[in-house]
């Protein structure tokens, strides 16, 4: 069987996740879609393969998804394969789906970390390096937006470390979680308020990012897609928000038709 096959095989086997292809873009040449979080682990698994360094992973989302996970020994490696890896993420990280990071660190699929995230949940690794159970060090870099992290880009502070852990990757994971397109209502936090695609444009590609998404995408091995229903409005009101989501990110950002 050759390798194209065999990776082909190993996708299906992941049940829940879509992959598509995104030839003729920038970027990354293949996406992952799927609904929560937590499968990113096998996705980038998926994307990356058995062997080679540990990649940068780029995430935007809402949330600070750096709990550490109850067990962070039992985490396979990668080296286990991506059943065992598929199998513990479904099985073993948390539902509430915040700890599949340094889960990923854990099992040297994720080196270090570019985090772009509004909120932090409560229990959220607070410092800037973590240090896994096989004594591996892991920089975690956050910003709250694109533009704050394009700025530390291009004009980096003393403490800015965001051109410093994209020049030394080697390969980056971009990863998405919808819900960062999204909003607690000032009148009820219970309720989750979509923005409207003009927003997310404006989020997405502000001013002056360019040259941050070029370091990105440049490196990009893969793009994965968390769509988190529950955490984006419900399932009718998270298809909408894709819909929007897919046309900012796809076509403008990544320069393909969306799926």
């Amino acid at each position: 069987m050759n390798s194209k096959n065999d990776d082909a095989l190993r996708h299906l086997r992941l049940a829940g996740v879509v992959r598509l292809g995104l030839g003729g873009g920038r970027g990354p040449t293949d996406a992952y879609v799927f609904d929560p979080h937590r499968l990113a682990l096998p996705a980038w698994a998926c994307a990356l393969g058995d062997a080679g360094p540990p990649a940068l992973l780029v995430t935007l989302d809402r949330h600070l998804d750096i709990v550490v996970p109850e067990r962070p020994a039992d985490m396979p490696d990668r080296s286990a394969g991506l059943r065992a890896l598929d199998e513990h993420a479904r099985w073993r990280l948390d539902v509430r789906n915040y700890d599949h990071i340094l889960a990923a660190m854990e099992a040297n699929l994720v080196g270090d970390a570019l985090i772009i995230a509004r909120t932090r949940p409560r229990g959220s690794f607070a410092g800037d390096t973590y240090v896994d159970t096989r004594g591996r060090s892991h920089r975690i870099v956050t910003a709250t937006t694109v533009d704050r992290a394009a700025e530390a880009y291009l004009h980096p502070g003393p403490t800015d470390a965001v051109c410093d852990v994209l020049e030394a990757a080697s390969a980056v994971l971009l990863d998405v979680d919808l819900d960062c397109f999204t909003s607690l209502s000032d009148a009820d936090p219970t309720t989750v308020l979509p923005w409207p695609k003009a927003v997310i444009r404006e989020f997405l590609l502000p001013p002056d990012s360019e040259p941050f998404w070029d370091a990105v995408l440049g490196k990009a091995v893969a793009l994965t897609l968390a769509r988190e229903p529950h955490h984006c409005g419900g399932l009718l009101a998270s298809g909408e928000l894709f819909r929007d989501v897919a046309e900012v990110l796809f076509r403008e950002l990544l320069r393909v038709e969306p799926p």
